[in-house]
């Protein structure tokens, strides 16, 4: 990508590949989001970066954490009898032994591989709670065209004070401009036990609309959640509605949308990093 130099703000490329991956300082952030704005083809691209990302570890994330089979650890230790052997031997040995684990490491490549996308591709039913709940909002508010949203991106700081006051915690809306998406606004929803969710929902200039439903989970709720890897990204699918879900500290959250998995992932992607940052505070 080519910067623009004699711009005194220019953003470098460096910086881009950080703002992805979530490594740009904080103060940084901001500038290179409004340098995306102005820059639709950067923006376009950068959008691509994301995607690939979120995808990549909504995909393997989970692979990594499992055990090395124990057949690949074996084909890896040092000969124990290298004295049994010639100096011939002793090559022979080492070359044997770097051949057995290229195969059991192709092997187990493809294990992984395979087995992560059964988990990305789980079953609705397998959601926790609260993404079903975030599934039937998305489609009930979605369509509305004169009442999509309770309080309107124009009163945005009323919007997150009021809904962090419902919800008992400090709450944040993304920014996706830099992805073709402006916020619309929110509302106040019941969870299954009737407590307080939030609703943010998000449009396209192509009038696709995608929501962030945030919830504030019980403390032994998050906990098993948390153990049970739900930290990382997860996808689930119900008709044509689509969602990345994840659980940070007590808040679970869960993008729902009719749009392409990679855009959705990218959304997510962005709305992760920037929670992240704000340590989901109103901003």
């Amino acid at each position: 990508m080519n910067v623009e130099h004699h711009d005194p703000d220019a953003v470098t490329e460096a910086e881009l590949h950080a703002f992805v991956d979530g490594q740009l300082p904080a103060p940084r952030v901001e500038a290179v989001n409004e340098w995306l704005r102005a820059r639709p083809d950067a923006a376009a691209r950068v959008a691509a970066w994301q995607a690939q990302r979120a995808q990549l570890r909504a995909l393997h994330r989970d692979v990594l954490d499992e055990p090395v089979p124990a057949a690949l650890r074996a084909s890896l230790e040092p000969a124990r009898s290298r004295a049994r052997f010639g100096t011939g031997g002793a090559a022979r040995w080492a070359l044997a032994a770097s051949l057995l684990g290229v195969g059991f490491a192709s092997g187990w490549a493809v294990h992984a591989s395979r087995a992560a996308e059964a988990r990305v591709d789980a079953v609705a039913t397998a959601a926790p709670g609260f993404v079903r709940e975030a599934r039937l909002a998305h489609v009930l508010y979605t369509p509305e065209r004169r009442h999509p949203v309770e309080v309107g991106a124009g009163e945005r700081a009323h919007l997150l004070q009021w809904l962090s006051k419902r919800l008992d915690a400090p709450l944040a809306a993304p920014d996706f401009s830099a992805l073709g998406y402006t916020l619309m606004g929110g509302r106040l929803l019941p969870g299954s036990n009737g407590e307080a969710r939030a609703q943010f929902m998000f449009e396209s200039g192509r009038d696709a609309r995608v929501t962030l439903h945030v919830s504030v989970l019980a403390a032994e709720t998050a906990s098993a959640a948390a153990n049970g890897g739900e930290r990382a990204f997860r996808f689930a699918t119900e008709g044509n509605t689509q969602t990345f879900y994840w659980v940070e500290g007590r808040f679970g959250y869960a993008l729902s949308g009719e749009v392409a998995r990679s855009e959705l992932a990218a959304l997510a992607d962005s709305a992760y990093r920037q929670l992240a940052l704000s340590g989901t505070s109103a901003r």
